[in-house]
């Protein structure tokens, strides 16, 4: 039995015209219920081309542009043969038969890579820029077409490629092993100067915790979407735990609370001895006033309960006078005593 777009489809073969209207499609749609089903299915296989400039029918669940193109006879001189001339790889799951366009629209593409999926002898892996480069001559070529290679079925292990993470944060980790304790640094004083004692001294205990690794976490940068995960994940280890020093201010919080939200995940946890000692060194210094001019005091009631009840009342005073106590009172003298 034949499918509604399949008799849409024969009737536009018909059509005197090469444009047609929104209202005459839906006139040549034998299931009217359906017209929003299929005119998807057809401008998905490139029979139907949407004219963007003459707008939308206003219906915001299920938008159709006012006026189509009408490209049959493209299709039509696409036979399954070329198609299945391609690699196997490329015409496995019957897409690019069922969406001729897509083949047609893509054509030096899907045959350049044909030919290297026939004539590739080379196992290594490689990012996915540096693959394209090397069958394309072009590094973001396979970027461009992201969405036709999921389409038809082609992931990364098959063209031997790897995803380099979003954002490659500035790190210092001696070993990596499968499971480890890593130090985000908000800034990049104290992020320098730890990694500083890791390398020259080999410490790797900081305030009687641990660590195997120190990352700079770039202030805000590091809660960009997926920033933080795909550095994470790029790092391919069984077990992290990631602890998170920062500044204590409004501004740091919130930045702690919107990667820990970014990056649920993580579990990503408050260095707390760092900020105890910063509290402990802070207790008879004039603080700056903070820069954050947004009148924003963040969330803090599952912070606080992490810190004694003195502690407590200098982190609200701080935050409730829009006070500034920098992670840099953590000189390197400071953390050269506190560090082994």
């Amino acid at each position: 039995m034949s499918k509604p777009s399949d008799t849409l489809y024969k009737a536009l073969q018909d059509f005197p015209r090469k444009r047609i209207t929104l209202e005459k499609l839906s006139r040549l749609c034998s299931d009217s219920e359906q017209l929003n089903e299929q005119i998807i299915e057809l401008t998905n296989q490139g029979v139907l081309v949407p004219i963007k400039s003459s707008g939308t029918n206003g219906n915001q669940k299920n938008p159709l542009f006012m006026r189509y193109t009408i490209c049959i006879e493209n299709t039509i001189q696409v036979s399954p043969d070329e198609i299945n001339a391609l690699h196997p790889r490329l015409s496995a799951n019957g897409y690019l038969l069922r969406n001729r366009m897509q083949f047609v629209n893509n054509r030096a593409f899907l045959c350049r890579l044909t030919e290297w999926l026939t004539n590739q002898k080379d196992n290594d892996m490689m990012s996915r820029r540096e693959r394209s480069f090397a069958i394309f001559g072009e590094e973001k070529e396979l970027d461009n077409h992201l969405r036709l290679l999921e389409a038809i079925g082609i992931t990364g292990d098959m063209l031997r490629y790897y995803e380099t993470p979003e954002q490659c944060f500035s790190d210092y980790i001696p070993i990596r092993k499968s499971t480890m304790t890593l130090l985000i640094c908000e800034n990049k004083d104290i992020w320098f100067n730890i990694r500083r004692l890791m390398y020259e001294s080999q410490a790797n205990t900081l305030f009687d915790t641990q660590i195997d690794g120190v990352i700079f976490g770039q202030g805000n940068d590091i809660t960009g979407k997926n920033k933080f995960r795909s550095y994470a994940a790029y790092l391919g280890a069984d077990t992290i735990r990631f602890l998170y020093c920062g500044d204590i201010d409004r501004a740091g919080f919130d930045i702690f609370l919107r990667l820990c939200k970014a990056a649920e995940e993580l579990h990503i946890e408050l260095f707390l001895p760092a900020y105890k000692k910063m509290l402990e060194l802070s207790r008879n210094i004039q603080l700056p006033d903070s820069e954050d001019k947004r009148c924003i005091i963040p969330e803090m009631s599952g912070i606080l309960l992490k810190f004694s009840v003195d502690e407590q009342e200098q982190i609200t005073h701080i935050l409730q006078n829009n006070k500034r106590l920098p992670q840099e009172i953590l000189s390197y003298p400071v953390l050269a005593d506190n560090m082994r």
